[in-house]
């Protein structure tokens, strides 16, 4: 698992750069879907991107920003490998590890997937961009980041109450992850409250020294 999370914190560590140059990576779509005669059709897919690195690529920059972004989809596909030979070795399953699976699949369509708070990716397109072409392409990484990041500090617990968290966590982020914020907000009124409050179950409080009734 120590191999996990290292992997994990390199790929962040990629994300953050690639976070940094958006505009860049936008950019170059934008290019890239002109040349290829995509202007109507949102970038729907991991292929997409790998194609217009391929045959649509029209400067050096945007090829770097292309080669960035698929280096950091491979980045976290080795993570999903790695966790999923743990679960193999185990006779288990996860929610979570195959909605991010389906997510990071090169031919899966993305273009619904919409990242929320925390993250800012949406945020710094405009209106147009976010509802119709890039939302899904620039929501991919933190939300398989979210999903991986999640399972693994999980799955570093030995407490079943703790496994089964992580696991309605990644369950509540499959959503398409629209209610992310949403999701941390029910947790914490959950465990603050619970079913009968803080207090449920305890008994009444009595004076000291006094036993009769």
């Amino acid at each position: 698992m120590a191999d996990v999370r290292e992997q994990l914190l390199s790929t962040e560590q990629k994300h953050k750069l690639f976070k940094q140059q958006q505009f860049i990576f936008i950019t170059a779509l934008e290019r890239s879907r002109e040349h290829a005669r995509d202007k109507t059709q949102p970038v729907s897919t991991v292929t997409q991107v790998q194609r217009y690195l391929n045959h649509h690529c029209s400067n050096s920059t945007d090829r770097r920003i292309f080669l960035l972004f698929l280096e950091i989809i491979s980045g976290l596909e080795g993570v999903l490998k790695h966790l999923e030979s743990s679960l193999s070795s185990k006779n288990t399953s996860s929610e979570g590890l195959n909605t991010c699976r389906e997510i990071l699949s090169p031919n899966s369509n993305i273009s619904q997937l919409r990242a929320h708070y925390p993250h800012n990716e949406i945020n710094r397109l405009s209106c147009d961009e976010a509802r119709n072409f890039y939302g899904g392409i620039v929501s991919v990484i933190p939300l398989a980041l979210d999903l991986l990041n999640t399972y693994s500090r999980g799955a570093q617990r030995v407490t079943p109450t703790a496994t089964e968290t992580s696991q309605q966590t990644v369950a509540k982020n499959a959503e398409m992850v629209e209610g992310l914020d949403k999701d941390t907000s029910n947790k914490r009124s959950r465990y603050k409250k619970g079913a009968g409050g803080w207090h449920a179950g305890k008994p009444a409080w009595k004076p000291p020294g006094n036993t009769r009734r």
